[in-house]
């Protein structure tokens, strides 16, 4: 069969032998590759200093049917993002969403749009957006690309109106909110969501219709304050963990702290 080329986005790294890469690679028209880069390490080879994370590649590869690995003959790189590897905050962010790309990517499974919205996030980070900035808005796009994006305005159940539940004089409004059940509820979805052995708490109702507007475009994240950022990142980082069923090791350190969005009360 003639050789296979694409533009791809490096997911994951592993060394093989003394100068071989072993690369899981997201490309825009034929899903997820595993490539192996033969001689990767030698000056010689013509891929040399062109597999990095964060780069667009132009790659072209050989094509076995049936085969684990396919063996890497030609890259270039199309679009050089060296910027994000010198910033911790880039960088971490950047591994994120290519964390996130590797578990809702498919072998031999065209994404197109996840290509297109992962470029678009390390663009961004290059481009020195900040980092939580770049992120929450991938995440976000990224659930919407699965088809798990959460509701955050209206009942996720009914799909009627969710206003904000009774609460003190002086307390924020909050919304029920359950990640199982697909996201906000109406008081009455709530009641049989809970009956229904599901774990439903609230969420403040302007962080969600924030997350809405930035999932809608109406809001550019990079001008959010960080505090905002992080209280929307965080519902959306443990109703990932929910839908994806496992906790990527890239998100370890951010869930581990205290949940962000939960209900305070004045003294």
């Amino acid at each position: 069969m003639p050789n296979q080329r694409d533009l791809g986005l490096i997911l994951r790294r592993f060394p093989y032998g003394e100068s071989s890469l072993v690369l899981h690679v997201l490309t825009r028209e034929h899903g997820r590759v595993h490539v192996i880069a033969k001689g990767a390490y030698r000056p010689t080879s013509r891929y040399y200093a062109a597999l990095d994370l964060f780069d667009t590649l132009e790659l072209e590869w050989s094509a076995r049917p049936g085969a684990e690995l396919v063996q890497l003959v030609l890259a270039g790189i199309e679009i050089r993002r060296a910027r994000i590897s010198h910033d911790l905050g880039a960088f971490t962010a950047g591994v994120t969403a290519l964390d996130l790309a590797a578990l809702g990517s498919h072998e031999g499974h065209a994404n197109a749009e996840l290509f297109a919205t992962l470029s678009t996030a390390l663009d961004r980070l290059a481009a020195q957006v900040p980092p939580a900035a770049a992120l929450v808005e991938f995440e976000l796009a990224f659930l919407h690309n699965l088809g798990l994006a959460p509701a955050l305005t209206a009942c996720a159940s009914c799909g009627g109106a969710a206003p904000p539940l009774e609460q003190e004089p002086d307390e924020p409004a909050r919304a029920a909110f359950s990640a199982s059940s697909g996201g906000r509820l109406c008081s009455g979805c709530a009641i049989v969501a809970r009956a229904a052995g599901r774990r439903v708490g609230t969420l403040p109702a302007s962080v969600l219709e924030l997350g809405d507007a930035i999932l809608a475009r109406r809001v550019d994240a990079a001008t959010l304050a960080e505090v905002e950022l992080e209280r929307v990142r965080d519902f959306v980082a443990r109703f990932l963990e929910v839908h994806l069923e496992s906790r990527p090791s890239s998100y370890q350190q951010f869930l581990a702290a205290h949940n962000r969005n939960a209900r305070t009360r004045t003294p």
